[in-house]
């Protein structure tokens, strides 16, 4: 039978196994994160470069030249407080190029945009969760009646980006017949957002450091205590208990980190859906076009 000595240093061993993986798995989005940021760093010369950008038209619905989709599949929730629910998961996201023309900073004439599915496009999180929001409880009732079915209810969360909208691009200026077309560059593709996205990588690389050197150093600090003479006196069963619960957080804390430095592309919408209204006798239901509250998770 293993002492109390062996069983110490196995669980210590085990836990430091598993910090190293979350940091290293940190620390590879981090990774991740500067190689986005060195493409879009100023170049001297011609090449792909971030440029500031407006839509002059789009060829898409509404006049949109492009539109952030993202696939979700809904399905009955618990009730809150009496109301009926609808629990979102992602399941794919995309988006999607109509074609169209930018006036770009730095260049004459219109450039050129064509239609494609090739391509991130970066909005901020609020605008995706508007466009996600339920319009009335007659829209939640059509949606709730798939959602208790096995299938769901599935659909698409389009957030599109109109005309005379403000961007910042990247990728590559290139000759097309008499004019000129934005491409895709060979390092980095085409990348257009709504905001500057270099102060962003800027603080998404300093939480993923953060957190790295600090999972490190509360790792260390307890098993500093863990292993504070007498073993297995007051303060090392403390440090002990320390280490147990450190073990049980660190891991969701990783998960929550992995999703926090997801990119705008890329990034969970989830959410739910509330009805504005207790579900009543037709006599006392409450009006169709009253809208259903929505509250992203």
């Amino acid at each position: 039978m293993l002492s109390k000595e062996i069983m110490g240093l196995l669980a210590l061993w085990i836990l430091w196994i598993n910090t190293l993986l979350i940091a290293a798995a940190a620390y590879k989005e981090v990774a991740r994160l500067r190689a986005r940021q060195k493409q879009l760093a100023p170049r001297a010369g011609e090449g792909a470069a971030l440029v500031k950008a407006r839509v002059v038209r789009g060829e898409g619905p509404g006049g949109a030249i492009a539109a952030h989709r993202v696939e979700q599949l809904g399905r009955a929730g618990a009730e809150q407080k009496g109301l009926r629910t609808i629990a979102f998961n992602d399941r794919d996201h995309g988006a999607a190029l109509f074609g169209g023309a930018l006036a770009i900073e730095g260049h004459d004439g219109e450039i050129a945009l064509a239609a494609s599915e090739q391509a991130e496009l970066w909005l901020p999180a609020d605008r995706v969760a508007n466009a996600a929001a339920c319009a009335s409880d007659e829209v939640f009732d059509k949606a709730y009646a798939e959602a208790r079915k096995a299938r769901g209810f599935a659909r698409t969360v389009s957030t599109p980006i109109d005309a005379n909208s403000e961007l910042f691009v990247f990728g590559r200026i290139a000759r097309d017949g008499a004019g000129c077309a934005l491409c895709a560059a060979d390092d980095g593709g085409l990348l257009i957002a709504t905001f500057d996205p270099r102060p962003w990588l800027a603080r998404k690389i300093g939480l993923g450091l953060l957190f790295i050197v600090a999972e490190l150093a509360i790792a260390a600090a307890l098993t500093w205590l863990a292993l504070r003479p007498p073993v297995f006196g007051l303060v090392s069963t403390l440090g002990g208990a320390l280490c147990l619960a450190y073990f049980l957080l660190v891991q969701p804390a990783g998960t929550w980190l992995r999703d926090a430095l997801r990119p705008p592309s890329r990034a969970f919408l989830r959410g739910r859906w509330v009805r504005s209204a207790a579900v009543a006798d037709d006599a006392k239901a409450p009006s169709a076009t009253k809208g259903a509250l929505s509250r992203a998770v």
